[in-house]
């Protein structure tokens, strides 16, 4: 008897995370976020940008720690009991920085998004220097940042 597997995933569908930020969320794929770690003490940089919040130490490795809100422009949050940090993976294979952690301001939610799920929305007013786009996906509103730009910047500040 000829059996075939069954298929749960759909042609064109991505795993996503939506992640909290302070005033919006950041749409990535899911394949670029290496963890969510707890928040935990940072450890001061010589940074001479104030986005660089410090570093962390994780898996053994020093990463260091962006609020993407002050990179995007906006005021930084207020301290929140629910922030932890995204790892995220490097996109530009980086031996000098192969992560880097974003402060977000609670739990990431798992998002199968659908390729044809995914509308641009004007978001003029809304959109910081490294906001991609603004989309909705499912009536949810979210932004897709420009992570080579996040790198190429930490890069030549750290």
């Amino acid at each position: 008897m000829n059996q075939t597997p069954a298929t749960t995933e759909q042609t064109g569908q991505v795993d996503c995370l939506m992640i909290p930020l302070n005033d919006r969320q950041l749409l990535l794929p899911n394949v670029t976020v290496a963890e969510i770690i707890p928040f935990s003490q940072l450890m001061t940089t010589n940074s001479s940008v104030d986005w660089v919040l410090g570093k962390i130490q994780w898996r053994g490795v020093s990463i260091p720690v962006v609020c993407y809100e002050m990179l995007n422009g906006t005021a930084a949050p207020r301290p929140s009991p629910n922030a932890r940090f995204a790892v995220i993976n490097g996109v530009g294979k980086h031996p000098k920085m192969p992560f880097y952690a974003v402060l977000v301001q609670g739990i990431p939610r798992l998002k199968k998004v659908l390729e044809n799920a995914i509308q641009p929305v004007d978001a003029v007013m809304g959109m910081g220097k490294l906001d991609q786009i603004a989309v909705s996906v499912d009536g949810e509103s979210a932004y897709i940042p420009d992570v080579d730009a996040i790198e190429n910047l930490l890069l030549q500040v750290v």
